[in-house]
């Protein structure tokens, strides 16, 4: 549990200026649903300003990270309050900021020390990566022990 940062300006644009904070909190709630994540619909979805708190519990530590990185990689919100009580006690991931430049390989290399790594980061962070050369600046990736 804790807030975790991400970069208001990147990510998906799933509503205009003038959405509602509840308006907001169901358009995440479809996007999750839409990235076919499962135990989505076990978590609940507040916004409030550029801040998006997600409670719920009964999913696995991996899906509460995806559902987390998904929240968070939705342009206008920058925070995300983690309210989920999981059901397995397993390693948290670390979390990546994508810079310009960087290449899953690249990452791999500099957080594994092996750039055929690239894969285990792009399965970790799949249905939200379509592709493993589809990353953009200010995107957050989880990153598997």
């Amino acid at each position: 549990m804790g807030l975790f940062d991400f970069v208001k300006e990147a990510g998906e644009k799933i509503w205009d200026s003038v959405s509602s904070h509840d308006d907001a909190a169901t358009k995440i709630q479809d996007h999750l649903k839409k990235l076919g994540i499962p135990g989505a619909d076990n978590v609940q979805v507040n916004v409030d300003g550029d801040k998006a708190t997600v409670s719920g519990d009964g999913i696995s530590q991996e899906l509460k990270e995806k559902i987390l990185v998904a929240v968070g990689n939705v342009a206008g919100i920058s925070n995300v309050e983690d309210n989920v009580k999981v059901s397995d006690a397993a390693a948290e991931s670390k979390f990546y900021t994508v810079k310009s430049g960087d290449t899953l390989s690249s990452i791999a290399k500099h957080v594994y020390g092996d750039a055929n790594q690239y894969n285990k980061i792009f399965e970790a962070n799949k249905p939200m990566l379509s592709h493993p050369d589809k990353i953009y600046p200010g995107q957050s990736l989880r990153i598997p022990a």
